[in-house]
């Protein structure tokens, strides 16, 4: 499914209990497989949220709008062996997420506002178009400015299936901290940070193409009255505003 050149892909989203953790991957263990990635499927995400200088998407999460977009540098546990940077955006219930896998020397430019090398490189066209991530950020950063506002730290497992192009994740520990400037925040195993969500509740997504399979529907269909849209990065803010004491956002 595309919409003006996007590729889409169906989001849901739970707030659920150990309980229902435990449940739904008991469930998920005899129909699905975990990812390929981490041990069992687990791993340690850590992700550095940009905005711009208008907090858009920020206020426009916390207005309701149903398309926004939002910028993030991703890594996982604490390596900088694979650096992203994800552009997701927001069509209703549905996702489009363009990602670039860039160098540590790059991500220590972006977090400082430095996008000149991203010019050179579209003016040379030395990535051939491919580098899309890339190229939106410098248009929206000559634009908008954009800048470091919260470092996300969760604990996620995943399961996939082939069927519908399916990924469940099942994401826990949620946690915010201070940038403080550099790229030390990603991969400081002693970052300070606080909780983001209540005790035991964590967050289920799935992910999806076209269709979803009925048996994955069956698993989810109990949980209907707690679909939510909750979303980390502005969940993180506001534990961050809150363990400051201030307005921050």
């Amino acid at each position: 499914m595309r919409y003006r050149n996007h590729r889409l892909r169906h989001e849901l989203k739970y707030v659920i209990s150990a309980g229902d953790y435990y449940e739904l991957r008991g469930r998920a263990l005899s129909l699905m497989r975990h990812d390929n990635h981490g041990e069992d499927g687990r791993y340690f995400v850590r992700s550095l949220y940009l905005d711009d200088i208008f907090l858009s998407d920020y206020n426009q999460k916390m207005d309701g709008w149903n398309r926004r977009r939002k910028y993030r540098l991703r890594t996982y546990d604490l390596s900088d062996s694979v650096i992203k940077l994800e552009v997701k955006d927001k069509f209703d219930s549905c996702i489009s997420k363009v990602t670039d896998v860039i160098s540590l020397n790059e991500c220590e430019r972006i977090i400082g506002g430095d996008y000149e090398f991203v010019g050179d490189m579209i003016a040379s066209d030395s990535d051939r178009g491919r580098k899309r991530a890339l190229r939106m950020a410098y248009i929206d950063n000559a634009t908008k400015i954009l800048s470091p506002q919260v470092i996300v730290d969760y604990d996620r497992e995943v399961f996939v299936c082939h069927e519908g192009n399916v990924r469940m994740t099942f994401d826990m520990n949620l946690r915010a901290g201070s940038p403080s400037g550099g790229t030390e925040d990603l991969f400081d195993p002693e970052l300070v940070t606080v909780s983001a969500f209540e005790e035991g509740r964590m967050i289920l997504e799935i992910k999806y193409d076209d269709y979803l399979p009925e048996y994955v529907r069956r698993m989810l269909r109990p949980l209907g009255r707690w679909q939510s849209s909750q979303s980390k990065y502005a969940m993180c803010c506001l534990a961050q505003s809150n363990y400051l004491g201030k307005d921050v956002y």
